[in-house]
């Protein structure tokens, strides 16, 4: 069975301490401020057995952020009312808070039923109590009587939350450890200890987490659940974690411990908001909220698309955020008004880290979906110029690589070496990499290929994406010289072109075993020349040697039969031969002999050259 936290709920003074240490035995007002003020102003922990954690939260309207942090984590509530009061302000409001948070299952302790005898009246508190609820999760709890002076019902409470417990489905594991710090304490001879539910994932004493906000390394010395010593914490356990290599000043509720790279603080996010229907409260563009987001609680500008958000209505809001905070995609987390402090809505993260341009991110509020998979999808498709792997969203929507790839099953999302996709943003690519190949041979006619770095820098791709729609229409294209034409593009020189061609041709070929280098050949257009000289390499009529040197190929002939006839009566040959059989000087002569010796027409030995293969 997984671990499961009760969680208490309910205005203050209703019982639900007395409650708590009735079910287990165990005084959840361990601050001597409790003791004194009769009230519980901090979040209290007990166990029902070695699978059940009760969370006893304060009830009093000034408490509600130590209230919110202790509901954060729970699977089941346990809604606290006293039949002496019946319905008080913080029942309502917690409720509230309990349905903003996505709680999904509960039971209604009817507490304090020895202070009258008055059935009828239990019974006219239990109608009001189903009129409250008849619109919430809690429609089908059932209404336990109880009296921790009598004993009444008290082990009937404790049955039904076993009963509950044992067949309730548990949120779906992220896939990576996270816990959302409640209660931060030194410990004499130990260090910094933290307290907290298990949100998702394992760890185990020795690993290696990472706090945030702040992102730094600690390590676990030791571990406690429920009281006991442990190697091993999991999703659901309410831990108590020892941690190395930092001091209590980084640590507060609020704080998230998780595996290293998988949380990041923000100080931005956009969020879909649901005002609660009798709010009298208004969401206006710039005003200032408290969020309460896992066990954090922060301060936070609204930034709207809609003029106004009244209650019942929902929309999608920009909260900038006065500190930073540890935000996890999906969670949900509620707001309350500034001044004075009510819960007003529920809001479910969007996006933890939206982009900065100002245009770009209206735009982008406005369309993205509170659906994840279609969320995902629009993600995926915003990023078109760059797509990342399944493993890299993963990480970006705090999920679980498996739960990736089954979101993209349904939303036409393709996984394909190494990159998520869909059929939009590929042929959307595959036709902007077309237009600037395009473009690209219009502006350059006699160019042979376009570079692939130069390509990645006018189309904006990551590497590896540009790589990938290159294969996709590597049918359209031609590999030439180390980048990439169409297949349709044909150099033709116009009839300028074709008689400077003819001019270059024959001052290469006048050079004889002179060599030239482009700028030795007097013409006005450098760009032009270089450009028809690589034309006729590429037609066959002139060659490139080291250094930039031209030789036309009818040359290379003449100086193969030279070196026949000089090799016909003599054995080898020095460079000084050389020179004299081309007439050249040794400037000349060195690349000339560098190129025999590499196309086998000589062979080096020491300082003279040997006949080649080639000439064999």
């Amino acid at each position: 069975m997984s671990q499961i936290v009760i969680g208490t709920a309910g205005h203050i003074d209703h019982g639900k301490t007395a409650l708590v240490k009735a079910l287990t035995g165990t005084d959840t007002d361990r601050l001597a401020e409790e003791k004194s003020r009769g009230m519980t102003i901090d979040l209290g922990f007990a166990y029902l057995d070695k699978n059940i954690t009760i969370i006893d939260v304060p009830g009093h309207e000034r408490f509600i952020r130590n209230m919110v942090a202790g509901v954060s984590t729970i699977h089941i509530a346990l809604l606290v009312i006293a039949v002496d009061d019946g319905i008080m302000p913080q029942t309502r409001e917690h409720l509230h808070i309990l349905r903003l948070l996505g709680v999904k299952h509960g039971i209604i302790a009817l507490t304090k039923t020895d202070l009258t005898e008055d059935t009828d009246w239990i019974d006219l508190i239990e109608l009001e109590i189903r009129d409250l609820i008849s619109d919430t999760f809690l429609k089908e709890a059932p209404i336990i009587r109880t009296s921790v002076e009598t004993g009444e019902g008290i082990e009937v409470l404790k049955s039904e939350i076993t009963t509950q417990s044992k067949v309730i489905q548990t949120n779906l594991d992220r896939g990576f450890f996270h816990l959302a710090v409640d209660r931060v304490f030194s410990k004499t001879g130990f260090g910094s200890v933290v307290t907290g539910t298990v949100l998702s994932g394992k760890t185990k004493t020795g690993q290696e987490l990472e706090i945030i906000p702040g992102n730094k390394k600690v390590k676990i010395r030791g571990m406690q659940t429920h009281n006991t010593e442990t190697s091993v914490v999991k999703m659901g356990d309410r831990a108590a974690i020892n941690l190395a290599g930092t001091e209590l000043e980084n640590l507060y509720r609020g704080t998230v411990i998780a595996e290293p790279n998988w949380v990041n603080s923000t100080e931005k996010l956009i969020a879909r908001v649901t005002m609660i229907a009798d709010t009298k409260w208004k969401l206006k563009n710039r005003q200032r909220v408290h969020l309460h987001i896992g066990t954090a609680e922060v301060i936070a500008k609204v930034m709207m698309m809609e003029k106004v958000l009244e209650a019942g209505q929902n929309g999608n809001v920009l909260f900038l955020l006065e500190k930073p905070a540890a935000v996890i995609m999906d969670s949900q987390f509620i707001i309350r008004s500034f001044s004075p402090m009510e819960t007003i809505g529920g809001c479910i993260v969007l996006d933890p880290n939206p982009i900065s341009n100002k245009s770009a991110l209206k735009k982008w509020m406005k369309m993205i979906s509170k659906s994840q998979g279609e969320r995902l999808k629009q993600f995926v498709e915003y990023l078109w110029k760059s797509p990342k792997s399944a493993g890299n969203w993963a990480r970006d929507f705090h999920i679980s690589e498996k739960q990736i790839k089954s979101l993209i099953k349904d939303e036409s999302i393709f996984n394909e070496k190494g990159f998520l996709f869909t059929p939009k943003m590929r042929d959307e690519s595959i036709d902007l990499l077309r237009s600037i190949l395009q473009n690209f041979h219009e502006e350059n006619p006699y160019a042979k290929s376009l570079s692939q770095v130069r390509a990645k820098e006018i189309s904006g791709f990551s590497v590896n994406w540009l790589s990938f729609l290159l294969v996709k229409i590597s049918d359209e294209l031609i590999y030439s010289e180390g980048g990439y034409a169409l297949k349709s593009h044909a150099i033709v020189l116009s009839d300028f072109d074709k008689k400077l061609a003819v001019t270059l041709e024959k001052a290469i070929r006048d050079a004889n075993f002179g060599l030239l280098t482009a700028d030795q050949i007097p013409l006005e257009n450098p760009k032009k020349t270089i450009e028809i000289l690589h034309i006729l390499k590429d037609r066959g009529k002139i060659m490139t040697l080291a250094h930039g040197l031209w030789i036309h190929v009818e040359v290379l002939d003449k100086l193969k039969n030279e070196l026949s006839r000089y090799f016909s009566s003599k054995p080898e040959m020095k460079v000084a031969d050389f020179k004299n059989i081309t007439n050249t000087s040794r400037k000349t002569a060195i690349p000339l002999l560098e190129y025999c010796d590499k196309r086998g027409l000589t062979e080096r030995d020491g300082d003279v050259r040997l006949k080649g293969e080639s000439l064999a």
